[in-house]
């Protein structure tokens, strides 16, 4: 199933799976699963965290490898496009519970409330993930989608990011 995105999008997808493999093991257990929710905001026990990666686990390991992660976020894709409800869209194209998410995930990464996302943020980020960027490197990261030349990502400039194909 995990066949229906491009290859850009499976290299996104990529980096989400390394960083929720926290040990850089190549698979997810349900500690780490457990732990990259909590850091999105969503609350949930180890026992869940399990029954999702059961699954998804067709190799009875007891751990999401990227693969199945595929498989897994094929499936969400295809319940939000089979369930257009679920799906209202706002005015940039993106519905409503998704629009929300992404604010949120936006907010949490804003850790100085300034509205902005910039190089320090995200340097103490991955410090925090255990892959510490240079702060140069970063800036060269937030021109890749800093619109207005700041130098740093505002919430549009990342919502635009999330939802780039």
């Amino acid at each position: 199933m995990s066949e229906v995105f491009s290859k850009d999008q499976v290299d996104k997808f990529k980096v989400i799976f390394d960083q929720f493999d926290q040990n850089g093991d190549g698979d997810i257990s349900a500690k780490e699963l457990k732990g990259a929710l909590k850091m999105l905001g969503q609350k949930t026990d180890t026992k869940s965290c399990k029954k999702m990666i059961k699954a998804y686990d067709k190799n009875n390991t007891k751990r999401m490898e990227f693969r199945e992660f595929l498989d897994m976020m094929a499936n969400v894709f295809q319940y939000h496009l089979s369930h257009p409800e679920s799906q209202k869209q706002n005015g940039a194209g993106i519905d409503d519970a998704t629009n929300r998410k992404m604010e949120d995930l936006f907010d949490s990464l804003d850790v100085d409330e300034s509205g902005f996302i910039d190089p320090e943020e995200i340097v103490k980020l991955t410090e925090t993930l255990g892959e510490k960027m240079a702060i140069d490197e970063v800036k060269e990261l937030i021109k890749q989608v800093d619109k207005d030349g700041d130098g740093r990502v505002n919430k549009e400039e990342f919502k635009r990011l999330m939802c780039s194909k």
